[in-house]
């Protein structure tokens, strides 16, 4: 990039944390990937860390670009008194000064953004965990949130639950209940061949349920009766929750998408536009717009060009 201005957008979640760069002279994105970082997990100040150190990391690569304005959306930091936390201490360990612009929002505020290109409409997250956002179409910068309490009390239609059932549905078959493919495939992917096993499995400190829910969607594009059940029953769960928000937002865009990782199941996905039909018969569904990543450059070149970030209501994790 030549000497000119340039914002940086930051996605940080569970997984790794990512940095896109962009000039405003239509240079092509620097992008710097780093570890994850989430507040409820690590705290604000080791993910403050993680996120200068990536902020530092592509300022390096571009020494005479002026940086403008900074948007990180991180997992965890859905409070207003989290969000000017992280972006104090990031402006103190990066040493920026004063008039560069420095943004956060919870992660799925990201998600949104890129999904919808910064349209109206409705987003299912659907990756280990679940949950649903909304942006009504006449106030563009406003954000609400359904879902999203995680594992123990919710994250229904996520490659988490979806997992488990899949793992319960094979030890009901172990126990004599109904026959299904998972049972093959667990032995042949998961090395999972009995109760023994199936027990030894599970109750590992490293056992991670969302593995096991590509298996139940392989099974269920075979037709598997079990598999089918479990994927219709998640996604019915997943998609009453937008009625909540519906009911909140009536004149909605009638447009909806999925993020995550299991929007890249078929199978998964016209469950969900099955049960969307009777929800919301109006809507139609577009395969997401852009990325997370994308969605806070786009807030981020926002900052500069005068138009508001988003702002989040009820947004809870």
């Amino acid at each position: 990039m030549p000497s000119a201005g340039c914002v940086f957008g930051l996605d940080a979640g569970a997984t790794q944390s990512r940095l896109c760069a962009r000039s405003l002279a239509g240079d092509p994105d620097l992008k710097v990937f780093g570890s994850a970082a989430n507040v409820f997990r690590q705290g604000e100040l080791q993910t403050a860390e993680i996120l200068s150190c990536l902020i530092k990391k592509a300022l390096e690569k571009l020494p005479e670009v002026e940086l403008l304005a900074i948007h990180a959306g991180v997992a965890g930091a859905s409070s207003p008194s989290i969000q000017k936390a992280l972006a104090d201490r990031i402006r103190w360990l990066v040493d920026c000064k004063d008039s560069l612009q420095i943004t956060i929002s919870h992660d799925g505020v990201n998600a949104i953004e890129g999904a919808l290109g910064g349209d109206g409409g409705l987003l299912f997250i659907a990756g280990t965990g679940s949950g649903v956002m909304a942006r009504p179409k006449k106030t563009q910068t406003q954000i609400d949130h359904v879902g999203g309490w995680g594992y123990l009390i919710g994250d229904e239609g996520s490659g988490y639950s979806i997992g488990r059932r899949g793992m319960a549905a094979v030890g009901h078959a172990i126990d004599g209940g109904p026959a299904t493919t998972l049972t093959d495939l667990v032995r042949d992917h998961l090395n999972i061949h009995d109760r023994y096993s199936l027990l030894r499995s599970i109750t590992s400190p490293d056992w991670k349920f969302q593995h096991v829910a590509p298996l139940v969607l392989q099974a269920s594009s075979n037709d598997d009766a079990v598999a089918c059940a479990i994927v219709h029953h998640e996604t019915a769960l997943l998609a009453r929750q937008s009625e909540w928000l519906l009911k909140k937002h009536p004149n909605l865009n009638p447009r909806f998408t999925i993020t995550g990782g299991l929007s890249n199941h078929e199978f998964y996905v016209a469950s969900m536009c099955g049960v969307m039909r009777r929800i919301w018969p109006a809507a139609d569904y577009t395969p997401p717009t852009g990325t997370p990543l994308e969605g806070a450059v786009q807030i981020a070149m926002r900052q500069i060009t005068g138009s508001d970030a988003p702002q989040q209501v009820n947004l809870l994790r």
